[in-house]
C-alpha cells in the first residue's frame, strides 16, 4: 500500500523538462555535461525567518511567508555562516532548484543520472564561487501529471536531497514546479504509469545577510 504524502510535498521550487521517449530532455543550459549551469533566471532574493540550522550538511531551514519551510544549502560564497543562528531574520541571496534531468527509465538514462550527479553544477555569471552545486536524484513512477500547474508527482523508487531524511520508498512526492519552455511543451505527452528518472540542483544560497 503506498503511503500518501507523509510530509504533504517537498518544497521544492524549479523546473523539469518531461519527455514522453526514452531518451532524456535536457534544458539548454545542461546539454553539454562538461559545463552543467545554474542559470541566472532563477536567482532570487527573498526575506525569511531561521527555522532550524545543520552544521553538518551546511544548510539550513528558513521559513518564506508565501513558500513556507524550506531548506537552502549554504554555499561558500555564505561567508558568515557561523554567525547565523535560529530565530534570526535573514535577507537570503539564493538559486532555486531546477531539472538537468528528467527522462523515462533505461539503463542510458540511468548512467547518464549518475554521471551528472558525479559532475555537479556551477552557478552562471558568479566568479570566485569553488564550491559545486550539488545535483541529486530521485526516480520514480508517475501517479499524477497537473496541467494546469505544470507538476507531476511520483512514487518515490530511490534517491531524495542529499540531507536527511529522504523521502520513504513509496512515499507520493510532489516535483518541482515545471517553469521552462521545453518542459512545459513536453507535459502534453507524460501520463500517469510513466517510470522515470530525475536529477536535480539543489535550492542554494550565496548571500546571507542578518538583519536582526
Amino acid at each position: 500500500m503506498l503511503q500518501t504524502n507523509r510530509r504533504k510535498t517537498l518544497k521544492l521550487l524549479g523546473g523539469a523538462a518531461l519527455t514522453a521517449t526514452a531518451l532524456p530532455v535536457l534544458s539548454h543550459q545542461a546539454i553539454a555535461q562538461d559545463d552543467l549551469v545554474v542559470p541566472n533566471t532563477l536567482e532570487n532574493f527573498k526575506r525569511g525567518t531561521i527555522h532550524s540550522m545543520h552544521p553538518e550538511q551546511r544548510s539550513f531551514t528558513i521559513i518564506w511567508e508565501d513558500l513556507g519551510r524550506v531548506k537552502i544549502k549554504a554555499a561558500d560564497l555564505v561567508t558568515n555562516w557561523g554567525s547565523l543562528k535560529v530565530g534570526q531574520i535573514v535577507d537570503v541571496h539564493w538559486y532555486d532548484y531546477m531539472d538537468f534531468l528528467v527522462a523515462k527509465k533505461t539503463p542510458a538514462t540511468s548512467a547518464r543520472a549518475t554521471a551528472m550527479k558525479a559532475q555537479n553544477a556551477r552557478l552562471q555569471g558568479i566568479p570566485g564561487a569553488q564550491e559545486r552545486i550539488v545535483l541529486w536524484q530521485m526516480d520514480g513512477m508517475t501517479t499524477k501529471v497537473d496541467k494546469a500547474t505544470n507538476t507531476i508527482f511520483l512514487i518515490n523508487a530511490s534517491g531524495g536531497e542529499p540531507d536527511k531524511p529522504s523521502p520513504d520508498s513509496g512515499e507520493v512526492i510532489q516535483m518541482p514546479q515545471i517553469v521552462t519552455a521545453q518542459g512545459k511543451a513536453a507535459l502534453a505527452s507524460i501520463g500517469p504509469g510513466e517510470q522515470l528518472v530525475t536529477v536535480w540542483s539543489r535550492q542554494t544560497a550565496i548571500k546571507v545577510t542578518i538583519i536582526r
